[in-house]
């Protein structure tokens, strides 16, 4: 869970850590391992650092594109008894925002653009025995997209003249809500050792809102208009399976293994209401990515525990099918954490991290949405800290 006390193992061994409020997000069947009612709230600061170069050195490549992003959470777990908890989370498990600047080459295909996904998850989850427990929950996902461009476009026209390039500004503001569902499972091998798995399902998003667009033909307006748009958005099934492993009384081992089903998520069209309508589409072609992650815990004294993490992402994406809104690539994540118990009612988590976003290449795009071809060299740094009170 974003901002939870697993930040600093690269969020290694979050189906089966159970520790706090934010289980009943990281996996609703852990909540079984939560004593009482308890609370938890979050956040992490992230700063990008997203460097393009264009293959044409007399091209403009944008400088750097990335930004600073605050990202809080919010959990919560009741226990109606020791084998029944209710919970309820708020998060957001997916945001992306780039800015190029207008006068960059590919602005044909974006200029900025933002991406951020916010969702509530009310949980259950239920002890069947002394090993397993089983826990669901209903996703809320609230999405927003803004995407700003500057695409050339043939505009057919009546008469034996070719017909005319028209410049024109699209810049969109759309959101929408929909729903979608968690499982989990945990098995408690003996309380030193337990393995969990939880699956989100596929939440694919019809986003609705306003563009603003103007065109422009040999310095003439064409048009200056508002209209309805539409955009659509996935977000992705996954499932991760997670270890926990104490190994002594000083020291624990955790592990994930996942996988991400971005293969569904083939097109991204933009659909702006203009009488006849326009459509832009946005070639994905994206492929199902695997996650892996490995992470401990050192008991440095009774109040404090130190960690240390690890996980790798593989790229959704191939160089020949990447796009400059989103140049996403093999991510590498190190993190360093430390959990502080100031006393028997709350524990305080602290974690920095260095994230390697990889060395995305782009080739050519010509048509609509033409972007130049290049190499990015793009990473993130970023730092967590929560709170989990118990009452």
């Amino acid at each position: 869970m974003p901002g939870s006390s697993n930040f600093g193992t690269a969020g290694a061994g979050h189906a089966a850590e159970g520790n706090g409020a934010g289980s009943s997000w990281a996996n609703p069947a852990t909540m079984s391992l939560v004593e009482g009612n308890q609370i938890g709230f979050g956040a992490i600061v992230a700063d990008t650092d997203l460097q393009f170069e264009a293959d044409d050195p007399t091209q403009d490549s944008g400088g750097d594109s990335g930004s600073t992003l605050l990202i809080p959470s919010f959990a919560y777990v009741h226990s109606l008894s020791d084998d029944v908890k209710l919970g309820f989370s708020v998060l957001a498990p997916f945001g992306s925002e780039i800015d190029y600047g207008s006068q960059w080459t590919g602005s044909n295909a974006v200029t900025s653009a933002s991406v951020q996904t916010i969702q509530a998850q009310p949980t259950i989850s239920f002890r069947v025995n002394d090993h397993l427990s089983l826990g669901g929950g209903i996703n809320i996902n609230y999405t927003m997209a803004e995407q700003e461009l500057s695409p050339s476009f043939t505009q057919n026209m009546p008469g034996p003249l070719p017909d005319p390039t028209v410049d024109a500004d699209l810049a969109l503001d759309a959101d929408g809500i929909e729903y979608g569902w968690t499982a989990g499972a945990l098995w408690e091998f003996n309380q030193q050792h337990r393995v969990g798995v939880v699956y989100r399902s596929e939440v694919e998003t019809d986003l609705k809102g306003d563009a603003d667009i103007t065109a422009n033909f040999n310095g003439t307006q064409l048009m200056d208009s508002s209209a309805t748009t539409r955009l659509n958005w996935e977000n992705p099934a996954s499932v991760m399976v997670s270890g926990y492993h104490q190994l002594t009384d000083k020291t624990a081992v955790l592990w994930d293994i996942g996988r991400t089903f971005y293969s569904n998520f083939e097109t991204t069209t933009i659909n702006a209401d203009l009488g006849g309508g326009l459509d832009i589409p946005i070639e994905r072609n994206w492929q199902d990515a695997n996650r892996y992650a490995i992470g401990g815990h050192y008991q440095l004294t009774q109040n404090v525990t130190l960690q240390a993490g690890f996980s790798y992402d593989e790229s959704p994406v191939e160089t020949e099918d990447r796009t400059a809104d989103l140049p996403l690539d093999d991510i590498k994540r190190y993190t360093l954490g430390a959990v502080y118990q100031a006393n028997e009612q709350t524990e305080l988590a602290f974690g920095i991290e260095y994230a390697d976003l990889g060395n995305a290449k782009i080739e050519q795009h010509e048509g609509l949405l033409s972007s130049p071809a290049g190499d990015y060299d793009n990473s993130a740094v970023a730092a967590s800290m929560s709170v989990n009170y118990k009452f």
